[in-house]
Formats: structure tokens, sequence, C-alpha cells
């Protein structure tokens, strides 16, 4: 196993060598963000329906909302209803997310074997990640936990390592094609 492991390693190295420093490091791992965004959400929507998670949504909302009137008004009848409906809402969340993380259980082995081959491939020969893109301003002065665990100081700002870049890109990503695919459990307002 290590040894196909290490091959493919050695394969993907030398395949995509291009795309190891910036720019073209931050376009890849865009790319892959989006890809694993992409597949998540078709996993997601093909798996799950969507129409029921939205309405068990509007019911917990709605619960909410009954269960902060009744605690300001100590209303006995709607203190009583909310407790008769907290068994209920409470099984409504535990299947919600049991339903959301279903498919993502499908994909979880996958991603990690992919995820342990990229941090190969962007782990310099000093064992120190290596920089796939630089913001342009120094956030380590505000966020100083970010050093080592995102990246570190370099000459133009903060070099983000691979970890770091995709998790910033990610954020932004999954939500934008949560709403173009449909995947986004909605809060009614």
């Amino acid at each position: 196993m290590q040894d196909i492991f290490g091959n493919l390693a050695a394969w993907f190295g030398a395949t995509f060598a291009i795309f190891k420093a910036p720019p073209f490091a931050a376009f890849f791992i865009m790319f892959i963000s989006m890809g694993i965004s992409t597949l998540s959400n078709l996993a997601m929507k093909r798996f799950t329906d969507m129409r029921r998670l939205n309405r068990y949504q509007l019911e917990i909302k709605q619960f909410r909302e009954m269960e902060q009137k009744a605690q300001k008004t100590q209303n006995e009848k709607l203190l009583k209803k909310v407790k008769r409906r907290k068994g209920y809402i409470d099984r409504i969340q535990r299947e919600q997310m049991t339903t959301r993380c279903k498919p993502q259980l499908i994909f979880f082995i996958p991603f990690i074997i992919m995820f342990q081959l990229l941090r190969g491939f962007y782990t310099g020969p000093d064992n120190l990640p290596i920089i796939v893109a630089v913001l342009p301003f120094n956030i380590q002065k505000v966020l100083p936990f970010l050093v080592g665990l995102a990246g570190r100081p370099v000459a133009g700002g903060f070099g983000l390592s691979f970890y770091g870049f995709y998790f910033l890109v990610g954020l932004g990503l999954s939500s934008i094609l949560q709403r173009i695919m449909g995947t986004q459990v909605l809060t009614p307002t």
C-alpha cells in the first residue's frame, strides 16, 4: 500500500509540478476546492430531500420563536406547548443533521486520500509548508495565531500554505455553490 501511495505521489508531483508555486498554485487549489464543493453538493442534491430539510428548518425556527415568547411571558399554556413539542423538535434536528451528513460519508475516504496527497505535494524538502498564495497585507499583526496554522509572514505580506488557502477559498466557494445548486438549507425570515 505504501508503494502505491508513494508512486501516486511521485507521479502527481512530476505531472503537476507547474502548480506548486504561486500564482498557478492558487488557481489549482481554487479548482480543487470548486471540484470538491461541486461533488459534495451534487451528492447532497442526489441523496437528500431538500424540501423536507427546509420544512424542518421552518418548524425549528417557529419553535424557537414560540419558546422565546413563552419564556418572556411565562404563559403556562405556551410553556406546556413548548415542552410537548421539544421532543419532536429534537428528533427532527437529529434527523436533519444525519440526513446532511450521510452524503459526506460517501466521499470521506477519497477526500482524505486526496488531501494527504496534496499535503505531501505542498510540503517543501525542509518539511515546511510551501507558500501557495500571498495576502498583500500583514494579517499576522491582527491575528497572530495564524502564523504556523495558515501560513507565515513573507516579504509581500502574509503567505498562505495549502491548508490556509484552501480553507479561505472553500469558505467562500462552498456557500456560493450551495446557493447555485439549491442545497443550502434556508432559514426563513
